[in-house]
């Protein structure tokens, strides 16, 4: 449909149009839309009209660096539950964040396998990890870190901690900082191979598109 693809930002299909280039006549969003001497121009169009004087916008990262990130401490927390959490007595062997016993590492170890799992139905149905998705993983890691925490605070039995709960916060703060990581003031913009395009390319597209 021509009108809902007019409506879109030539780069940020996400976001909404609130002005057209000048130039080439693509349709830009709010972060893409620059006024210059009365005009208003795209960042592509930008070196075309003002030459060297303007350097070219630099190229946002899609925010799968963030997700992988998440997805890594989410892995590190699980991976945590496989261990020991104590010396010796109730979670002392294998895999002793869980057991039928209430206390704090099964708790860890649920949230832990939670925030993996819905990183990977993001990552397998190649999603954009929105607001929800961010939402979410954030609350995860801080069960996670935080029942870790308390389960290092109040222990079940006796004996010394093992290595357990400390790798469970680790993967906590790693998956917390992917899912709390996020580009200031613009959505992320797909990576480019090869030179930029130049004006003359946006104006093809944009034409294409009006004829569809």
């Amino acid at each position: 449909m021509p009108e809902e693809r007019d409506s879109r930002c030539v780069l940020h299909p996400g976001s909404p149009t609130v002005a057209r280039c000048d130039e080439c006549g693509a349709g830009l969003c709010l972060t893409c839309a620059v006024p210059v001497r009365g005009k208003v121009l795209g960042p592509e169009c930008l070196p075309e009209v003002l030459g060297d004087r303007v350097p070219p916008p630099p190229v946002v990262r899609q925010p799968r660096v963030r997700l992988a990130m998440a997805g890594l401490g989410f892995a590190i927390a699980v991976v945590a539950s496989a261990f020991p959490w104590k010396r010796y007595g109730l979670g002392s062997g294998p895999f002793g964040a869980w057991g039928f016993t209430l206390r704090w590492s099964i708790l860890a170890a649920v949230a832990a396998a939670l925030g993996l799992a819905v990183w990977a139905l993001v990552s397998v149905a190649g999603l954009k990890p929105g607001s929800a998705w961010r939402g979410a993983s954030r609350a995860l890691a801080v069960l996670v870190g935080a029942a870790a925490i308390l389960h290092l605070l109040r222990r079940p039995g006796f004996g010394p901690q093992s290595v357990g709960p400390w790798m469970a916060i680790l993967g906590a703060a790693v998956a917390l900082a992917g899912a709390s990581a996020r580009a200031p003031g613009q959505p992320g913009t797909p990576e480019v191979d090869g030179p930029p395009r130049r004006a003359e390319n946006r104006r093809d597209r944009v034409g294409e598109g009006r004829k569809e």
